[in-house]
């Protein structure tokens, strides 16, 4: 443990040499050095600890205690897994923090429903039942009628003896939780098959987060409802076996949805780098046939889908406004030629982690008329030559070079343009400097009276001059991302709090994570009454 994180620990603050100690008493004590800090901050640091933090908290002095007490009725979340409480202790835990939206629960020495069925309300939308050996499935019903806006359910029966009973009982849960977010795609199936015989039922707006995208659940989801009008499916696969795997068949389906304006269909990589490999151009064929009616198209994980099978859609959907590919390997710079014939209608354009694009993919990026959003976040290989094509677009409001290679003459070109801005994220651009950020600033262009977020994270040749510039010249500044930039010190928070005209009183986003230039100190830092009243 280093001396700072000690120091922490034991209640000392940075003092002088020979051993002294900061607060009230000479002995290290922590109970006096609270009194430094009065009873709002105090809460407002309780506010972001989960229960069993406040719970080690309440130990720590008599100060903390009583905040505690106080802030338990507030507490959102309450996992109580890896204990095992009998019924009167839970009713004793949930009666302390009453509006709790996330319950966790071991069940395993719940004897029967009520237990469970007395705790249960409207304000729960995350709930988790572990190790329900005597619970029965009566509860499922219980959970339907009782938690009309849960979201998340993770519920573990000891096996299931009664499978017509089992599915009954959820197939009536499931009817009363609309907003439930189903994750296994054979349970949304059946959810599926067992809703969509009720009378005058017309879905038109599908969100899924799946384990799997298969053929067998699209092609049940677009036959089932074929009135859709947006479909978002998503999943995390566990492993890289493409069994089962959604291929171009599955695609073809989606022919049946006539009323289909918006489709995302992404593979995330959170649980491991996998991606869809059993389709290729045929499939993005199939889309671009059977769903010319779209108007936001976004697309991620297709290993072997190249700028022809994307160019297919971009042909096919005059009325395209957001376009948005995520992690496609095959993706070339010819892709945006292909866009002429939308690009009066594009609104958005996204093309992410797309490791081929460079800055030439964007020379002729001043054709997108009403273009607003553009994020190449993750290509590598854009470099210095793309903020120029960018300067040139004069209706853009939000910006995200994120790892680009960019540097402080990409930034002067950017600023040249004269854009209204209003995000900006240059993260892990590490070759640029004070110096890229002063002329991005330049002159009281636009951007100093349209800038309200700006990301400059991991960007280690940053200092404290940058940091003086942007909060003299950024005027709408609402957030401010610095986490990592080791070269901020106390003396821009100092500066940030300084600002001409009062503008801190505008922050409500500070992002100083992992930044190593700042010391312990900088918290205690005497507030001015007009800085950062509206700090998240």
């Amino acid at each position: 443990m280093d001396e700072t994180a000690k120091r922490h620990c034991t209640g000392e603050v940075a003092g002088g040499s020979g051993g002294e100690k900061g607060g009230e008493s000479s002995d290290g004590d922590f109970e006096p050095s609270m009194g430094r800090f009065t009873d709002h901050i105090i809460i407002d640091v309780l506010e972001k600890m989960n229960l069993e933090s406040l719970c080690i908290a309440a130990c720590v002095s008599p100060t903390f205690n009583s905040a505690v007490a106080y802030r338990l009725p507030f507490v959102s979340s309450s996992d109580l897994s890896g204990f095992y409480p009998n019924e009167e202790t839970l009713k004793h835990v949930v009666r302390r923090v009453p509006g709790a939206k996330s319950l966790t629960i071991e069940c395993l020495r719940m004897r029967n429903d009520s237990s469970i069925i007395k705790i249960l309300g409207e304000h729960i939308e995350d709930l988790g039942l572990h190790k329900c050996t005597h619970l029965s499935y009566d509860i499922l019903h219980a959970i339907g009628e009782r938690c009309p806006n849960l979201r998340s359910l993770l519920i573990e029966f000891a096996g299931c003896d009664a499978p017509e009973l089992f599915k009954r009982k959820l197939a009536e849960m499931l009817q009363k939780v609309p907003l439930l977010e189903q994750t296994d795609a054979r349970l949304f199936v059946l959810w599926l098959d067992a809703v969509r015989k009720i009378p005058l039922f017309n879905l038109r707006n599908l969100s899924l987060v799946l384990d799997l995208i298969s053929d067998d659940l699209l092609i049940t989801v677009v036959h089932s409802l074929p009135h859709l009008v947006e479909l978002d499916l998503e999943d995390r696969p566990f492993t890289l076996s493409s069994v089962g795997d959604l291929t171009n068949i599955g695609l073809q389906a989606l022919k049946f949805c006539e009323c289909l304006i918006a489709l995302s269909i992404v593979r995330s990589k959170m649980n491991c780098p996998a991606s869809f490999t059993r389709m290729d151009n045929k499939g993005m064929f199939h889309v671009s046939e059977g769903c010319k009616r779209l108007e936001s198209v976004k697309l991620g994980g297709f290993a072997k889908v190249t700028e022809d099978g994307y160019s297919s859609i971009l042909y096919s959907c005059r009325n395209l406004k957001k376009f948005e590919l995520l992690t496609s390997p095959l993706l070339s710079d010819s892709v945006i030629d292909n866009m002429t014939g939308v690009a009066r209608s594009i609104v958005e354009l996204r093309l992410s982690s797309c490791s081929l694009l460079t800055s030439e993919a964007l020379e002729h990026l001043s054709s997108f008329r009403k273009l607003e959003v553009l994020d190449t976040s993750g290509c590598e290989r854009i470099g210095d030559q793309a903020p120029f094509y960018i300067s040139k677009v004069t209706t853009l409001t939000r910006l995200n070079l994120a790892k680009a290679r960019i540097t402080d003459v990409g930034l002067a070109l950017l600023g040249a343009g004269d854009l209204q801005i209003v995000q900006l994220c240059i993260r892990k651009c590490e070759k640029v400097t004070d110096k890229g950020i002063k002329s991005l600033f330049h002159a009281d262009r636009k951007i100093c009276k349209t800038l309200s977020v700006l990301d400059v994270v991991y960007i280690p040749k940053i200092t404290d001059a940058a940091i003086f510039t942007i909060a003299t010249a950024a005027k709408a500044l609402t957030d401010l991302s610095l986490r990592f930039c080791n070269g901020v010190t106390d003396a821009a928070v100092q500066m940030l709090m300084d600002r001409p005209n009062h503008n801190s009183s505008q922050l409500q986003m500070l992002d100083l994570c992992s930044c190593r230039g700042l010391s312990a100190e900088a918290i205690l830092l005497p507030l001015p009454l007009y800085a950062f009243h509206r700090l998240r």
